[in-house]
């Protein structure tokens, strides 16, 4: 056969090729293997694909000998030999075309020894795993099968179960996307449920043991509940509480979910899903599954489940406010009901084989609090801060824009005509000084910093992905700042009953150096914190936009400000954090915004922001940290690679130059 024969059946069997969607894959396994004591494992898949001629088979693992390219790995799944991993994996498909996933499974062995951190590119050591096996899917099988779902047999025991949900797509790829991101449907829709939930008379609190032995004497089981949604006749996991530990009747932290990730791409699309919240939404549209599950020594139960909507859980906060006259409020906080006076859904076994649903009742769920944040008040109060005169200062946003008497919009180049530009060089060598802020996530999504595998955890002196970030970028700071005091914030922690969105780290304003700042995050881990949310960050950049404020009127004394973000994913209210920033640099504050996404959450929307012009950015740069892990000088460029000529257009704009 012909190159030209050859090129001709390419293009012919392209052309064959159906319209191109949006897909996302969804992976669960059941029984999977034990281990010799008879303990459910922890586990966790990777994928990794490969778009080729291959047959889709079932647990092959020669197929390893393929080159394929990894893709991401799953969250791990504790004590559960039928993990439902909340994780997905997103692609643009073509119909007719083949694209295969490979799906090795993994037990974790999370002793101290083990060494595993499971973030994003930085993948859990091989010390730490047994391989249980690999499962092969083809994307049209899968489609092609019932309910979108394929199963296949692993070697070692157990099987793992693919499902692919079709979401929309506005325009046609230019080339293959693959990522993992959560299992919010990217609609326009970027609200989120806070909601809190409490349990009571729990069938696991009673059993033949209890009888026999004090009751201070048994163990309770740790508890969590899961939110699933509907998808093509099946459940698909959007979110997994944290686990309460040892408690009988456990009151969960609150939760921020993305409101669009309960959206079912199978169900008819509704003008609410790109609409703001209002009151005469239909929020019934959201149908959701919860369901609680025990931990008890080495194995996961489930206790029971109950279906609702959206709707439901919001009336039941509002009516259980109303009996009880609080709101929003810390439930230990509250006067004692008599029991049955608060609203409550039912726990019943969850039927399988589509058997009936029983009617025996295994505990009570009571709704604390259900809201939709859909919020824009810590902008609305940052442009009232920065509308005051500060301390130092005495000239409102509307004097700050006004950089030449004739002509407040004249460009770099008509304000100083006749002099050379000047580069950052000049300006340091002129006594440039860099001010620099943190401001660190501890969110629950980072997980539980004691367990291995999360993102704050850290062992035998061993950096985590936020220290490795941030002793890499503040490192290039220092060589540019004279004091070296840093504030370091935090934010999505809750404190006293309250979620912070920010809050100081460390026992003082600032911190000395590199290292200050590091003593200062691994601080906050001896105090009181409760990983909370949801991920709000306009209130640390109003803080470090009242610190630049200050340098507006030093003209002889050249200093700007760095504000460094890291984060484990996408923050809520993005529009409005991206109002914020480019008001910033519409009010020529001395200030540039670096995020770091630490993690293995979608960032695409960050990429998107930070690849855009800078009228449409402003001073605002994101670098995923999984990308130059392994290069910190890398990593400290790329993040402050805008940070020079920021800089020097930032002066030139003031009409300061070097001395």
């Amino acid at each position: 056969m012909s190159a030209a024969d050859s090129d001709s059946e390419s293009d012919s069997a392209h052309q064959e090729s159906g319209p191109p969607t949006k897909i996302r894959l969804f992976l669960r396994a059941s029984n999977l293997p034990k281990s010799i004591i008879n303990q459910e494992p922890d586990t966790l898949a990777r994928i990794s694909y490969d778009v080729g001629d291959d047959g889709a088979g079932g647990d092959n693992e020669d197929s390893s000998l393929h080159q394929n390219q990894l893709l991401d790995e799953t969250e791990v799944v504790y004590k559960s030999s039928n993990p439902r991993w909340t994780a997905s994996f997103a692609a643009d498909y073509s119909y007719g075309s083949q694209l295969l996933f490979f799906v090795d499974v993994f037990s974790v062995h999370t002793n101290g020894s083990s060494g595993i951190s499971a973030s994003m590119g930085r993948f859990v050591n091989k010390q730490g795993l047994k391989f249980l096996g690999r499962a092969v899917f083809d994307v049209q099988d899968v489609l092609g099968g019932k309910k979108h779902i394929k199963a296949r047999r692993l070697r070692k025991g157990g099987v793992v179960y693919a499902h692919v949900e079709q979401q929309s797509l506005t325009s046609a790829p230019t080339s293959r996307s693959l990522s993992l991101s959560s299992t919010a449907s990217k609609t326009s829709d970027c609200r989120m449920l806070n909601l809190r939930l409490r349990a009571d008379s729990l069938v696991h609190t009673h059993s033949i043991k209890s009888r026999v032995v004090p009751k201070n004497r048994i163990e309770k089981p740790d508890t969590y509940y899961e939110i699933s949604r509907p998808s093509s006749g099946t459940w698909i996991v959007v979110y997994r509480s944290p686990a309460v530990k040892e408690s009988v009747s456990p009151t969960w932290d609150e939760a921020a979910i993305e409101l669009g990730s309960f959206y079912s791409a199978s169900s008819p699309r509704s003008s609410f899903i790109s609409s703001p919240a209002t009151s005469g939404e239909d929020l019934s549209m959201y149908r959701i599954m919860i369901t609680v599950y025990k931990v008890k020594r080495r194995k996961c139960k489930e206790i029971g489940s109950f279906e609702t909507t959206v709707e439901s859980l919001m009336g039941a906060s509002q009516t259980m406010a109303k009996i009880t006259g609080y709101e929003d409020e810390d439930p230990s906080n509250r006067p004692e009901e008599e029991e049955g006076d608060q609203p409550a859904f039912q726990l019943r076994p969850t039927p399988t084989g589509g058997a009936d649903r029983s009617d025996k009742i295994t505990g009570n769920i009571t709704v604390v609090k259900a809201s939709i944040d859909n919020s824009d008040e810590v902008l609305k109060q940052s442009q009232r801060f920065l509308s005051q005169p500060s301390d130092n200062d005495s000239i409102g946003p509307k004097s700050l824009c006004e950089t030449n008497d004739d002509d407040s919009t004249a460009s770099i180049n008509q304000v100083m005509p006749s002099q050379p530009r000047p580069k950052f060089s000049d300006y340091v060598g002129a006594g440039l000084n860099i001010d620099f802020c943190v401001a660190i996530d501890f969110t629950s999504s980072n997980g539980d910093p004691r367990t291995p595998g999360t993102q704050h955890y850290s062992r035998d002196g061993m950096m985590n992905d936020y220290e490795e970030a941030i002793a890499a970028i503040s490192d290039t700071i220092e060589k540019y700042s004279s004091n070296k005091e840093y504030p370091v914030w935090g934010f999505g922690a809750k404190y006293g009953g309250k979620v912070r969105h920010i809050f100081q780290c460390g026992g003082s304003a600032t911190a000395k150096g590199t290292e200050g700042v590091l003593d200062a995050y691994r601080t906050v881990f001896e105090t009181d914190l409760i990983m909370s949310g949801p991920s709000v960050v306009n209130s640390v950049l109003a803080a470090a936009a009242a610190r630049s404020k200050r340098f507006y009127n030093a003209k002889t004394n050249m200093q700007y400000c760095v504000l460094l973000i890291l984060t484990d994913g996408m923050v809520s209210n993005l529009e409005s954090t991206q109002k914020l920033v480019r008001s910033y640099r519409d009010l020529q504050l001395p200030l540039s915004v670096i995020v770091v996404g630490i993690g293995r959450a979608d960032f695409s929307e960050f990429h998107q922001w930070s690849g855009a012009p800078s009228d449409v950015r402003g001073r605002f740069k994101f670098v995923e940290f999984r990308e130059h892990q392994f290069d910190p000088d890398t990593l400290s460029r790329k993040a402050l690679q805008n940070v020079p000529q920021e800089v020097v257009n930032y002066f030139l704009q003031r009409q300061v130059l070097p001395h």
